[in-house]
């Protein structure tokens, strides 16, 4: 019996898994945590800014870019630098992270201020991202589509009612 050589079978191409990037060694804490870098910058309003400017209620909004991928990585213990429209930035712990059916990424964190906590709260989507962000002056809210948006502060709540605004039951 006489063997025939088989022709060499192709081999497929190996393509390189993705790799996430190392965290720069100066943004790595002791416990394995993160300082994260700032996730936007101030940004012109320009004919493809894909969303109009927040109502007239807000104040200080500021069109802006989200930058790198920060925000939509960021895991519990990590600490986020949040840029505000007033020219300040606020340091944001990561204490919660959680994915959602749709993909979207929720993380909850905390800012804290003279041994007062404040809440803060982002759920980046694939296109979309909504933050808000709890502060001693007040809150701020971002909003970006396509990577730009607006970060504002809202304005604030109406107590000029006065009294009392709890219902009295009318059973009969």
């Amino acid at each position: 019996m006489e063997l025939t050589p088989l022709a060499a079978m192709p081999v497929p191409a190996l393509k390189p898994a993705p790799v996430t990037p190392p965290a720069k060694p100066d943004r790595l804490r002791e416990d394995g945590s993160q300082q994260l870098e700032t996730p936007w910058q101030a940004a012109e309003v320009d004919a493809d800014f894909p969303l109009a400017e927040p109502g007239d209620a807000v104040e200080q909004p500021q069109p802006i870019a989200l930058q790198g991928s920060d925000l939509e990585r960021a895991q519990v213990g990590d600490s986020v630098a949040l840029p505000l429209p007033d020219g300040s930035t606020l340091q944001a712990r990561v204490t919660k992270v959680e994915l959602q059916r749709g993909g979207e990424r929720n993380w909850q964190g905390e800012i804290r201020v003279d041994g007062d906590s404040y809440p803060v709260n982002f759920t980046v989507g694939k296109q979309a991202t909504f933050g808000f962000i709890g502060t001693p002056q007040g809150s701020y809210s971002v909003e970006t589509l396509g990577g730009k948006g607006w970060v504002y502060k809202n304005p604030p709540l109406d107590l000029g009612h006065g009294g009392d605004d709890a219902l009295i039951p009318t059973h009969q």
